[in-house]
């Protein structure tokens, strides 16, 4: 067998790596790119969402150039151009860390990654034979590889780093692309196109594209419903993934194509019913059979994209793909723009919605097929992303975190922080200064809000696993507007149990709920709830009936802390109906005032809050000044009566 790979290797590697490569390399710039539009355009310059869909839309609609491109420079230098070039800016967005050139590099990183594909298509289509079938396995390989560079580095993404390490990763990466490329480009023939039958496959790209990134391909959505940790739930999707690789590796071109694909798309969109995505104890299965059915749509997609070659142009192939991705792009907008704008559907809804497309498109371009062909190809694909797994049962070994404290501390350092999504004020993905600040306050209890588990507009960092394990604590976690962004706890002692609660009313876009954590400390018991209430300026009666919640649950018990970001200034309706109900506002019992907690770069109001019940001290309250998030955290000692 490892004669048989090493032999696989020498006569396709060149090709596999130069998509697999060019896959990985422009899954990073898409992610750095959807941080660009939001992390710094929406909020660090100040665009509303509305603004930003055209700007995306356009930036993706220039994919449809794919075809001039390759009319006028030929099909050997527009491989150059896209995949080569993609290489040279990946490279040149690692040197420079500026959110403003990281936006424009990463557009056109992106670009040009998504105009490599309709560009490989039409060669795979003038190679005929099995070419289409191992192009196919190739971008679904670069998917394993990026999922298990982004894995081992804890879901944050290589652009977010600095050093000698992340950068030499990348050269090494770019490096690769382009010796490879320089090996197949040589004898690559002149692309051709398909007849508008067999583009539906590449009009099927962009929503099945969408299915991956967002669910199947996110260890931090995985991590969020199975309650894995990250290790573990990476070597769950990587399990997916090799498996998908092998299956996919006898799939071929047929008349029965129609029905592989309709079936493996219903399976694959049934798995992402609201009911499923809500977490159970078989989530695990659900998700793993998910993204086997998934790799083989994908595979489906490209047999039959490259089934049929017509004449040497790409118009058609780069006007159906340029569609596939604005679709995409459209679709990612409508599905995070859900939680502020009514479309009538969640985001859940809308995820079925995007897993049909992907079937319908697909299925409808393989009942146009007219020849049978399979193709046998190479499982080398598949053992190697199998191989790969043990990076992850390595990762197992160290992610260990250290044992509670123990002990009766008369004192605990209690911190309240809005980490806005691991994003800084400038809008960079940068969660080691939000741990800094952590650590620089000594704290013991950590309530947090705006904790983002696999959000591709936050970068699909899972930040909750990577804060916990950066920092050496325990922690549980409180989803609110969907399994992958809400509230969390963070604690150096150990957590007895926790309930979770929604706060009303249930129709909010973004919903809303609470974490109530019992702490042991030894001979006190403390209660830590923490929440985050809606955002809406107009919300003023719906954050009045989440502090009634509030008051509800808490009851007038003794040994409680209750912190979040309320959305509310020190003078509001629901501030008073919590300080009327019995709990002590810390920052206005020994804060200096005015205390100012929004925005971090010109902090002139107070939304975030720290609360005690009357039975506790307090002392050594701060504000720290920082722009590691675009919210000022707050920081208090309590202590207990001896």
């Amino acid at each position: 067998m490892f004669a048989s790979i090493r032999s696989d290797w020498r006569q396709h590697g060149a090709a596999w790596l130069t998509t697999a490569l060019t896959t990985l390399l422009g899954l990073q710039m898409l992610r750095a790119l959807f941080v660009g539009f939001v992390g710094y355009l929406r909020d660090s310059v100040g665009y509303g969402s509305l603004e930003l869909a055209p700007i995306a839309i356009g930036v993706f609609a220039v994919s449809l150039l794919a075809g001039v491109i390759n009319r006028f420079a030929g099909t050997r230098n527009t491989l150059w151009i896209t995949a080569g070039g993609l290489a040279l800016v990946r490279i040149v967005e690692q040197l420079l860390h500026n959110p403003t050139i990281d936006l424009y590099l990463s557009m056109v990183g992106t670009v040009l990654f998504l105009m490599y594909i309709p560009v490989a298509v039409g060669v795979a289509r003038a190679r005929g034979g099995a070419a289409g079938a191992n192009l196919g396995l190739a971008f679904l390989f670069g998917l394993t590889i990026d999922n298990v560079i982004f894995i081992t580095n804890k879901t944050l993404d290589l652009s977010w780093q600095t050093g000698f390490l992340p950068l030499g990763i990348v050269l090494v990466l770019a490096g690769a692309l382009l010796w490879a490329l320089s090996r197949i480009v040589a004898d690559a023939p002149a692309a051709h196109d398909g007849n508008w039958v067999v583009n539906l496959g590449l009009l099927a790209l962009g929503p099945w594209l969408l299915v991956q990134v967002v669910v199947f391909q996110s260890v931090g959505m995985i991590a969020s419903l199975t309650g894995l940790a990250l290790p573990a739930a990476g070597g769950l999707l990587l399990a997916g993934n090799a498996l998908g690789l092998g299956s996919s590796a006898g799939l071929g071109q047929n008349k029965r194509g129609a029905m592989k694909v309709l079936l493996a798309g219903l399976v694959m969109t049934v798995v992402m019913l609201p009911g499923n995505m809500a977490g159970s104890g078989w989530s695990w299965l659900l998700l793993l059979i998910g993204g086997f059915f998934s790799f083989r749509v994908g595979m489906l997609i490209f047999i039959r994209a490259t089934g049929v070659a017509a004449n040497p142009s790409l118009l058609r192939s780069s006007l159906l793909a340029g569609l596939g991705n604005i679709l995409f792009v459209l679709l990612i907008f409508v599905y995070y723009a859900s939680y502020d704008i009514s479309f009538g559907l969640r985001s859940g809804q809308l995820l079925l919605v995007v897993g049909g497309l992907a079937t319908l498109f697909a299925t409808l371009a393989h009942l146009g097929a007219r020849s049978s062909e399979k193709h046998e190809l190479s499982r080398t694909p598949a053992w190697t992303a199998a191989a790969l797994l043990l990076i992850t049962l390595a990762m197992s070994f160290t992610w260990v975190l250290p044992d509670p404290a123990t002990g009766s501390p008369a004192s605990v350092r209690i911190v309240n922080y809005n980490l806005h999504n691991a994003a800084n004020a400038h809008g960079a993905i940068d969660p080691e200064a939000l741990a800094q600040l952590i650590e620089s306050e000594g704290a013991d209890i950590v309530g947090l809000q705006e904790v983002s588990r696999g959000w591709l507009i936050w970068g699909g960092m899972d930040m909750m696993e990577w804060l916990a394990n950066r920092l050496g604590m325990h922690y549980v976690w409180g989803p609110t507007a969907d399994a992958q962004w809400g509230n969390a706890v963070l604690s150096r002692y150990p957590i007895d149990s926790v309930t979770y609660y929604d706060l009303l009313p249930e129709d909010l876009l973004l919903r809303r709920g609470f974490i109530v954590a019992e702490i042991d400390l030894g001979a006190n018991q403390l209660d830590f709830i923490a929440t985050h209430f809606t955002h809406v300026d107009e919300h003023d009666q719906e954050r009045n009936i989440q502090a009634s919640g509030i008051l509800d649950v808490w009851a007038g018990a003794g040994s409680t802390v209750f912190v979040g970001d309320l959305n509310a200034l020190p003078d509001s309706h629901a501030i008073q109906i919590l300080i009327e109900g019995g709990l002590v506002d810390v920052s206005r019992e020994i804060g200096e005032q005015p205390v100012y907690t929004y925005s971090s770069t010109n902090p002139d109001h107070q939304i975030d809050y720290i609360f005690v019940s009357p039975d506790l001290g307090y002392s050594d309250f701060v504000v720290p000044a920082t722009t590691a998030s675009d919210h000022l955290p707050l920081a208090v000692t309590i202590h207990f009566e001896q």
